[in-house]
């Protein structure tokens, strides 16, 4: 692995033309907003085929189900440290080895396109 990228969390996902663009924010230490909270600002932007992030979502539902477990059984154990989990490179719940997803037909005409939602910065 190369490179590691930090975010708060994803302030808008657009579809666009059959490429989905994920904006991934960070709350600014310097600016705030009207009622005085860090205002979110714009870090990075993934972009991908709709089919990879089908496959991706995919991935992320099942780490959601690994961490509603992991809250739901009472543990006897103290937790691992999250920099320990990190350095041992534990995942967070076993699962199979990612298979690439076969490409699906491409339509002939172009599905409506709904707006892209509103990004909670400027």
């Amino acid at each position: 692995m190369e490179e590691q990228i930090f975010c708060d969390g994803i302030g808008r996902i657009a579809v666009i033309g059959g490429v989905v663009r994920l904006d991934l924010f960070t709350y600014s230490p310097s600016e705030t907003d009207a009622n005085g909270n860090p205002r979110p600002v714009l870090s990075h932007r993934i972009v991908m085929g709709t089919e990879g992030f089908l496959h991706s979502s995919e991935k992320v539902i099942e780490a959601v189900q690994a961490i509603q477990r992991a809250r739901q059984t009472p543990s006897r154990q103290s937790p691992p440290q999250p920099a320990q989990s990190r350095a041992q490179g534990q995942p967070l719940a076993a699962s199979p080895p990612v298979q690439p997803v076969p490409p699906s037909p491409q339509p002939t005409a172009k599905p409506p396109q709904s707006p892209p939602t509103k990004p909670p910065f400027p």
